[in-house]
């Protein structure tokens, strides 16, 4: 049975830290929902990009029914996302059934609203951990993996984000078999 994602989005949501991720889990056979928390299909990104959403909050029964729910940052589409209380409610559903939670950027702020982050290592967006409780920060770490908790700094590494989520719902095989194609090891390279 193929492995199912929620990625919510948000008018604010930083572009590439949802595109990104979306295309890397289609690419690695995930089916990927792209979700819009406020009752319009038509978000607006943080740089002014019109995204469609394939569904709205609204339309979302049943959140167990995914194997994962993860949220991009930018502003102040993570402050939207942070202050929608169905949406806190899904994380903590999420969470507490085990099912993997992921944020990147400014969004663990929305891990933190939920009361997931307090002893968890975790990473995001510099100057926004002061708005997180946590157990350890990692200022150099891209992607941190914390049992079932994702977390990531932002756009330049979003792909990488995307692959993290990929490699824990299918597995390293399917993680690489997706970076490979996409020449992540030139880009890691370059750095």
């Amino acid at each position: 049975m193929t492995k199912k994602v929620a990625l919510f989005i948000e008018n604010g949501s930083e572009e590439l830290e949802f595109i990104a991720p979306l295309d890397v889990m289609r690419r690695g056979g995930l089916h990927v929902d792209l979700i819009s928390a406020n009752e319009e299909y038509q978000v607006t990104s943080s740089h002014g990009v019109k995204i469609t959403a394939d569904k709205k909050i609204s339309e979302i029964k049943n959140i167990l029914e995914y194997d994962a729910i993860v949220v991009p940052g930018g502003l102040p589409g993570a402050e939207y996302l942070k202050n929608n209380n169905k949406l806190i409610e899904f994380f903590k559903t999420m969470y507490s059934n085990k099912k993997l939670v992921a944020a990147i950027c400014a969004a663990p702020i929305v891990l933190n609203e939920a009361g997931i982050t307090k002893n968890k290592n975790i990473t995001c967006y510099p100057g926004f951990e002061k708005n997180i409780d946590y157990k350890n920060y990692s200022s150099t770490k891209a992607v941190v993996l914390d049992e079932n908790v994702i977390t990531s700094q932002g756009p330049a590494v979003a792909l990488l984000f995307g692959l993290e989520i990929l490699k824990y719902l299918l597995g390293e095989e399917a993680s690489n078999n997706v970076a490979k194609p996409m020449l992540i090891d030139v880009l890691k390279n370059n750095l």
